[in-house]
């Protein structure tokens, strides 16, 4: 009977051996120690084992969500944006004090291009007149034999490319237009709301 007690009672004064002691660091830099209840303070923080002489035996890292870290990011990428947008709508409302400036400046943004475009089809005409009379010689001197077919054709080349040239030059200022379009109607769609 004696030998039950004193067994129970070592059961209950000593610790099992692999009971180590627990360490963490919350969000304000306090230590919080344990051995078996993880502290509310501990939760998803990094955590020290350690053994009973205080060495270090495990590191358990900082349990970081990878929805948090999403819910982070898009979150930054939110405020970002609202910050971007807040000052556009600032620049825009000390910019412009009615609709029809609005109007104004999109005008003299779209004249240069359009005086553009208009020099450069009058370019791409008469390039287009070159390169068919050239083609014309061509032909007529391959009919007849004429010496001159490989001069001819070597102009022919240099002629192709500056209409091409040119073509590209008349549609990008016409998508340069588009755009320009497009932002001041825009920015006249943003002025209107701000101001109401």
């Amino acid at each position: 009977m004696r030998g039950l007690i004193l067994i129970s009672i070592i059961f209950v004064f000593v610790q099992p051996a692999s009971a180590a002691l627990k360490k963490c660091v919350d969000d304000h830099g306090k230590f919080h120690y344990y051995d078996s209840i993880l502290p509310h303070e501990c939760q998803g923080k990094a955590t020290i084992e350690m053994n009973k002489q205080g060495v270090v035996i495990n590191r358990v890292e900082e349990a970081i969500s990878q929805s948090s870290e999403e819910d982070k990011t898009a979150h930054l990428v939110e405020s970002q944006r609202l910050a971007r947008e807040k000052k556009e709508d600032t620049v825009l409302l000390n910019i412009y004090t009615s609709v029809e400036e609005i109007d104004l400046a999109r005008e003299r943004n779209l004249h240069p291009v359009a005086l553009a475009i208009i020099g450069t089809e009058k370019r791409l005409d008469i390039a287009q007149t070159r390169l068919e009379n050239l083609q014309k010689q061509a032909n007529e001197a391959e009919k007849s034999g004429s010496p001159n077919l490989a001069s001819i054709q070597e102009d022919i080349i240099p002629a192709q490319r500056e209409v091409a040239n040119l073509r590209k030059e008349v549609l990008d200022n016409q998508k340069r237009m588009e755009s320009i379009k497009a932002k001041f109607d825009n920015d006249k769609k943003r002025f209107i709301v701000l101001v109401e």
